[in-house]
């Protein structure tokens, strides 16, 4: 009878507790699923961003591709709107290694062109986003003022023999830029030059004459661009 007495009152001290130990479990279990998932910062990386990307208000830009062309060139944008910028730029028309065959009839003259050979203009982009904003297609038009000297040794008493030339560029292209989360931003694209003369003069070192002579007809040119870009003012 003792052994049958303790055998119930273990039974029902066993019923009591473990239905208390089970609930409780359960609890937690459903605690733990309720509980939002907390991202570290490891995990808050891979998580995708729902922001625009917008450009800042001045973009720094240097076409490196223009050492092998016309030129490097340097150029600030100023960005009206999210797809729309204006600004100027300027080229050292004397760093291409294009610039400098064509001056010397592809390396076959030896004039002395003048590192003075440059050009500055003003350019216009219609860059509208596409997605988040970082991949933007480009139209670049614009105007730039062109001048241009080089010159010929002599041994004559009237010195070396100069020319001097001027001419209006009109641009256009197309191309694409890529914009990163911070301010850097590269670009690649192709135009098309127009190069106009409108002045074409010779004279001699040591003499007050100078020839105004025949200005050449208009030649179209190609190029492409890759351009690093450096953002910043604004938000």
């Amino acid at each position: 009878m003792k052994k049958m007495y303790k055998s119930i009152i273990l039974l029902l001290i066993a019923l009591i507790i473990f239905p208390n130990l089970s609930a409780k479990t359960n609890d937690g279990k459903n605690n733990s699923l309720n509980k939002p998932t907390e991202y570290s910062p490891e995990m808050s990386a891979f998580r995708p961003s729902d922001d625009k990307s917008t450009l800042k208000l001045i973009n720094l830009q240097i076409d490196v591709l223009g050492l092998v062309f016309f030129g490097p060139q340097v150029s600030l944008d100023f960005q009206i709107a999210n797809f729309f910028s204006v600004g100027p730029y300027f080229r050292w028309n004397y760093g291409g290694v294009l610039y400098q065959a064509a001056t010397s009839e592809w390396f076959s003259e030896s004039p002395n062109i003048s590192p003075a050979s440059f050009g500055y203009g003003f350019s216009a982009k219609i860059i509208p986003p596409i997605g988040s904003g970082r991949h933007r297609p480009y139209i670049d038009l614009g105007m730039e003022r062109f001048s241009g000297k080089e010159s010929w040794s002599s041994d004559g008493y009237l010195g070396d023999h100069i020319y001097e030339y001027k001419a209006n560029i009109f641009h256009f292209g197309a191309g694409y830029r890529m914009v990163s989360d911070k301010a850097f931003n590269l670009s690649v694209g192709v135009y098309l030059g127009i190069y106009q003369e409108t002045e074409n003069v010779d004279f001699y070192e040591n003499s007050s004459e100078v020839d105004y002579n025949s200005l050449e007809d208009p030649r179209i040119f190609p190029g492409i661009n890759l351009t690093l870009g450096w953002q910043f003012g604004g938000k």
